[in-house]
């Protein structure tokens, strides 16, 4: 919290209180944060130590080499990537906490380790939680955080036929960034999805994915793709549909507000529907949790650390 303080007066100083016609004061945003002037200067003049600045190039050089490599590195063997093709020196406990602390994986494991005990540990942690198990589902940025799911969908005389739709949505502008249908939910039909949402955003990719438990998302080679692009999987817990509450959202929407009026008689007449259901909700469906705004404006918005910062100071500023 004090970091995000921080960085939220430091941005809002830069901007013009629409009451006042004046830039926003330090004092008067240390007094919304509840912290000191002395501690947010001393946070604005600290200089890094030579241990922090080393970290931060290791860290920045292990993230290069696991990028090019498809995360086939473990700390072992970047230890000696580390040792010579760069001027510093790592042990291991060193590599493993820049790891940990950067949510670095290896995409691949060393043998003789259970393999199926290790992938759930990894993949079953619901990364969407805080320490007090309440819900971060505001990320700072577009394309940080997608969540996904599938539904069901009928077309038909009587609505006899079934299709799973998959989709992907981006937390931060609530948009749909790819969505696809199948007969069936298959590890085939999440990870195509995945891989149109890729490329929807021209190379840029996500650093959390978060999905529920179903077994096309546990499956091996959906986890493995999201490893090898470097990708933390972030799962809901058991019997638990509100870790999944944004993707939820959508599906009632899509069907209350949009299936409810439309019939299709064919798998490509629904597709029809479904891409004239999204663009709709992406571009012309206002919400209400964007302040009124579209998906498609909320992500055209400039500065848009700023505006998250403003949010935040604003509901202390509510609570006085």
């Amino acid at each position: 919290m004090p970091q995000e303080a921080y960085l939220a007066i430091k941005e809002l100083t830069k901007i013009i209180n629409p009451d006042t016609q004046n830039l926003y004061t330090v004092s008067n945003l240390c007094r919304l944060a509840e912290i000191s002037r002395a501690a947010y200067y001393k946070w604005c003049h600290h200089v890094p130590s030579k241990r922090q600045l080393e970290d931060a190039a290791i860290v920045a050089f292990i993230q290069q080499l696991e990028e090019a490599h498809h995360y086939i590195f473990g700390v072992k063997r970047l230890m000696v990537y580390i040792d010579k093709e760069t001027p510093y020196h790592a042990c291991a406990s060193r590599v493993r906490r820049l790891m940990h602390l950067h949510h670095i994986h290896a995409s691949i494991r060393i043998a003789k380790h259970d393999r199926k005990a290790e992938r759930k540990d990894i993949i079953s942690g619901n990364k969407l939680l805080n320490a007090q198990l309440e819900h971060e589902f505001h990320p700072d940025r577009m394309d940080h955080t997608w969540v996904t799911d599938c539904s069901e969908l009928r077309y038909g005389v009587n609505n006899e036929q079934r299709v799973r739709l998959s989709a992907i949505k981006d937390l931060y502008d609530h948009r749909i960034v790819s969505w696809a249908i199948a007969s069936t939910e298959t590890a085939e039909l999440v990870s195509k999805t995945l891989d149109l949402a890729l490329q929807q955003v021209s190379g840029a990719k996500p650093k959390i994915v978060h999905s529920d438990q179903g077994s096309s998302y546990t499956s091996g080679s959906y986890n493995l793709k999201l490893a090898s692009l470097g990708i933390t999987h972030s799962m809901s817990r058991p019997g638990t549909p509100g870790d999944n509450s944004p993707m939820e959202s959508f599906w009632s929407h899509m069907k209350e507000e949009f299936f409810a009026f439309e019939q299709a008689y064919s798998q490509e007449e629904l597709a029809l529907q479904i891409s004239r259901c999204i663009d709709w909700y992406n571009n012309k469906r206002r919400q209400e949790t964007l302040n009124g705004m579209t998906p498609t404006n909320m992500g055209a918005m400039p500065l848009r650390k700023v505006h998250k910062h403003f949010n935040y100071l604003s509901c202390l500023l509510d609570t006085e």
